[in-house]
């Protein structure tokens, strides 16, 4: 009886030919699998999957950057069996699936080919914006291939002057459709960094694969890749952020995510220039300017206007303790903003800091309808009596200080509290 096993991971059917859709194979094992990475709740029902072993796969497994495929397995009675995940397991491709399959069956792979050339197009894509970095001495130190967008890291920021020639030296290689193919380091023969190779596969067994563009570029890779650099299509780099260590990630698109991305951000600036701004969409840049315009001189009014109250208000207070004999009295502001509050004690620090035998103040804010709850300032020689009265009134009351001062935060407002504070404090007016 011969005994079937599996092709090692670096000689896959899909790692020999990425172009493949279909193939037929048969089982080699099938296991109950536990993903040991999953985090999953107790409370939480247990999901059973099973890994499919197969003789050779035109799944690729996820490594070097790259996710892993999708497709399916039809038996011999055409029943369908999903591969939602290929994982590699040292030297062997396991698919992950809902249902197991009975080892020796013949099945026919299908693959999830729009999926397959989306990736095809971001990783080869990302060799050969790398390639082009390396020629100004800026070396790829890791890279991240997203469900939209992807990113490399650079050891620094690049100009914006250099991110741009750089996109077109990259766009006029895909035009030039250099040829693109996977050797053996035999057949290379020059020097290779072999330090991104993965620490449980196993060199001494398996397979090194150098993926070669023209003469641009030479890199070991498990990954599939496309033919000829024309089938990339095209690649637009975005914007960078700036992260550890100085580095800076750019961000890119490739292939068929360009068009997709492109026709998302139109469709974004129609509804924002149509519907939001009322203009044409090569108008929107002017008018988000004048609108910023608009928004700041009316943001410095609102200033003008809250310091102008915030003086009013003071000028009460001070006026009324300095006439009467009254020695409490109180700012409300149903916004839970604690800025014109602020303001108000800034225009009686003078009065509070100068006079201790001056007024108390209770400055306060929010409502109970928005369930935001508010702060709570006391000010003045009374300080510590109003603060235990106020606490015994408003249950969420949480806060402290000493002397002349307290400062608190309401989590919430409790049904008819406000109302409460109000009577009591009304008292003190009248």
């Amino acid at each position: 009886m011969t005994t079937v096993s599996s092709t090692i991971v670096g000689a896959l059917a899909c790692q020999r030919n990425s172009f493949l859709k279909t193939f037929k194979t048969q089982v080699v094992s099938s296991f109950e699998y536990q993903n040991k990475n999953k985090k999953v709740k107790d409370e939480a029902p247990k999901e059973i999957k099973y890994a499919v072993e197969l003789e050779d796969t035109i799944l690729f497994p996820e490594g070097g950057g790259q996710p892993y495929d999708k497709g399916s397995l039809t038996l011999p009675n055409n029943e369908v069996v999903h591969v939602t995940s290929v994982l590699r397991d040292k030297l062997t491709a396991l698919h992950i699936t809902d249902a197991p399959v009975e080892p020796g069956t013949e099945v026919t792979v299908d693959l999830d080919w729009d999926r397959r050339i989306d990736l095809m197009q971001q990783h080869t894509g990302q060799h050969l914006l790398s390639a082009v970095f390396d020629t100004y001495k800026l070396e790829t130190l890791s890279w991240s291939m997203g469900e939209i967008i992807n990113y490399i890291e650079l050891p620094e920021k690049v100009s914006d002057e250099i991110v741009a020639e750089v996109n077109a030296k990259v766009n006029k290689l895909i035009f030039e459709a250099i040829p693109i193919e996977v050797v053996t380091p035999d057949q290379h023969g020059g020097e290779l960094d072999y330090s991104h190779i993965p620490d449980d596969y196993d060199l001494s067994q398996g397979i090194i694969r150098i993926v070669k563009i023209g003469q641009l570029d030479a890199n070991p890779c498990c990954g599939t890749h496309l033919s000829s650099t024309s089938q990339i299509q095209s690649m637009s780099l975005l914007h960078q952020v700036s992260v550890r260590g100085g580095h800076s990630r750019l961000y890119f698109i490739c292939g068929t995510r360009v068009y997709k991305y492109l026709s998302k951000q139109h469709e974004l600036l129609k509804l924002v220039s149509g519907t939001h701004l009322s203009c044409q969409i090569e108008e929107v840049a002017d008018k988000v300017a004048l609108l910023n315009s608009n928004y700041r001189k009316a943001l410095s009014r609102e200033q003008n206007l809250l310091k102008e109250l915030a003086a009013d208000e003071a000028s009460r207070i001070f006026t009324r303790f300095k006439n009467t004999d009254a020695k409490v009295d109180y700012v409300y502001r149903a916004e839970n903003s604690p800025e014109f509050l602020i303001l108000v004690q800034k225009e009686l620090t003078t009065l509070i800091n100068s006079d201790k035998e001056s007024g108390t103040v209770v400055l306060f804010n929010g409502d109970y309808p928005s369930g935001t709850g508010g702060m709570v300032k006391i000010l003045g020689p009374q300080a510590e009596v109003l603060q235990s009265e106020l606490k015994s009134k408003i249950k969420n009351l949480k806060g402290g200080g000493k002397g002349n001062s307290f400062q608190g935060k309401i989590a919430k407002y409790e049904k008819g509290e406000l109302e409460t504070l109000f009577t009591y404090l009304d008292t003190f007016r009248n």
